[in-house]
């Protein structure tokens, strides 16, 4: 059975060996292991399993519901208030003599607590939680932690505030498997949890922590923040003058400044206003993310599309429609796309540059999408989805498809308007191909390029695509 874990694990035990082997797949591309990992911790001595789609490519194994949610006892903790607490207060809970596999310590790990502390420094441990040294100033440390959202069950109540703790880290610092120094305020949500003392840095005296947080907001702002109004998707031509004002609240009492990524070519944003104004120079649609920060540290942003049709003046201006074709940016917008698809691992190597989308692969019944909406302008005389497409396979049947890959266009209700194409695993070759797929039909009409890989429980195919593109002309 080809399982991507299983791989993972194989190649592991491949590298410990003291003689060499040769593994054979069923193709010569298939990968043997699905994203690299880094070098064992030397803080946290803690057991690992293997997870592909991790930051490490492992999650941890010890009170891991309990750390991410999971539990039985999950219900329990009250997500409605939160406490404001010290690093010493929190250290002088008494700790309990044992410590529950799939059992919260109520009340404590309960509870939501805040603290405004000093991150030290801090790290990416070998079970991809961010490791964060807290101190008060006073002698006290203590530490908290931001899982992986990859290593957290769906049904997690916690994995949407792990998402937005995570992102947030991830704007302002990018961690490694070394601790870096980091020495700012910080204001630290996060349900309080007992771990196990094994030496770990900065830990409490009674091994207590934040774990997940929730919340973690940079300066000195305290508990204020800043919220952004999502002005929903916009619409422009090229050659016509637009302006949008951005809308912000600020409780953290300093001075807001905006700033913006992805805005179509010609317009730029005020950083002191937040109004967004300009001539759009080319069609096209682009995932734009606006933020605002206040001076004191915290910041918040909202997302959204903004399609610039052709000028209609002198017929059809040619142009490529999507956005992030060949997924360079390192991260989905403005495609939308199921956890992992997005990836630069080597074992399924880009058609060009150093990211593609790879959907499945996992030897396990699943379903990756990747998603795009555009705005197909009126008048052209040609409209085509194209991309490059490589097909990898463990499967051996020759006459019977098990895993598939649907190309489909879906209205704004998300209603399948039509199937274009659909690819198996009997498909499977070395190398890429190029598929070209007419969208005429749909001229003047905004509709989303869907591409849906379904793979059965057994033996993997990944379906791997590269340098998108919807040209009219």
């Amino acid at each position: 059975m080809h399982h991507r874990w299983w791989k993972y694990l194989v190649a592991l035990l491949i590298a410990a060996a003291p003689i060499s082997l040769n593994i054979v797949s069923a193709t010569a591309s298939s990968p043997l292991s699905p994203k690299p990992t880094h070098s064992a911790d030397s803080e946290e001595h803690e057991s690992v399993t293997a997870n592909p789609d991790s930051s490490t490519g492992s999650c941890g194994v010890e009170r891991w519901s309990v750390k991410t949610g999971t539990d039985s006892d999950a219900g329990k903790i009250d997500l409605t208030s939160t406490t404001t607490t010290t690093i010493a207060s929190l250290g002088a809970i008494a700790a309990p003599s044992s410590l529950p596999s799939d059992n919260r310590v109520q009340p404590t790990e309960t509870t939501v607590f805040q603290v405004h502390a000093t991150l030290d420094e801090y790290k990416l441990e070998s079970d991809s939680d961010y490791h964060l040294v807290l101190d008060d100033g006073a002698g006290h440390t203590m530490v908290a932690e931001i899982p992986d959202p990859a290593c957290v069950g769906s049904g997690s109540p916690l994995l949407s505030g792990i998402q937005k703790a995570r992102g947030e880290f991830d704007a302002t610092y990018t961690p490694t498997t070394s601790f870096k120094t980091a020495d700012v305020p910080v204001t630290v949500t996060g349900v309080g949890f007992f771990d196990y003392d094994h030496g770990q840095t900065g830990v409490a005296p009674n091994a207590i922590e934040l774990h997940p947080v929730q919340d973690i907001r940079f300066g000195t702002g305290g508990s204020g923040s800043v919220t952004v109004t999502d002005p929903g998707d916009q619409t422009g031509s090229v050659g016509t003058a637009t302006s949008l004002q951005i809308a912000a609240t600020d409780s953290a009492g300093g001075t807001l400044s905006y700033s913006a990524n992805g805005l179509p070519p010609g317009l730029s944003i005020s950083s002191s206003t937040g109004r967004i104004s300009g001539t759009p120079t080319s069609a096209g649609t682009y995932g734009t993310t606006v933020t605002a920060t206040d001076s004191t540290g915290p910041s918040a942003s909202t997302s959204f599309t903004w399609t610039i049709a052709s000028s209609g003046k002198g017929g059809c201006t040619a142009v490529q429609l999507l956005g992030n074709p060949g997924f360079e940016t390192g991260g989905a917008a403005p495609w939308t796309a199921t956890s992992g698809v997005i990836s630069d691992n080597t074992n399924e190597a880009p058609h060009t540059g150093s990211w593609d989308a790879w959907l499945d692969g996992y030897g396990t019944a699943h379903t990756d999408t990747l998603t795009q909406t555009v705005t197909l302008p009126a008048g052209c005389g040609s409209y085509a989805l194209s991309y490059w497409l490589h097909v990898d396979t463990a499967e051996t049947s020759t006459t019977t498809a098990y895993d598939r890959l649907k190309v489909q266009v879906l209205n704004g209700s998300g209603a399948v308007l039509a199937t274009l194409a659909t690819y198996t695993d009997l498909d499977a070759a070395p190398g890429y191909s190029q598929h070209t797929l007419d969208l005429s039909s749909y001229a003047g009409q905004a509709v989303t390029l869907r591409f849906t890989g379904t793979e059965d429980s057994i033996d993997q195919t990944s379906f791997v695509l590269d340098d998108t593109a919807v040209n009219v002309s």
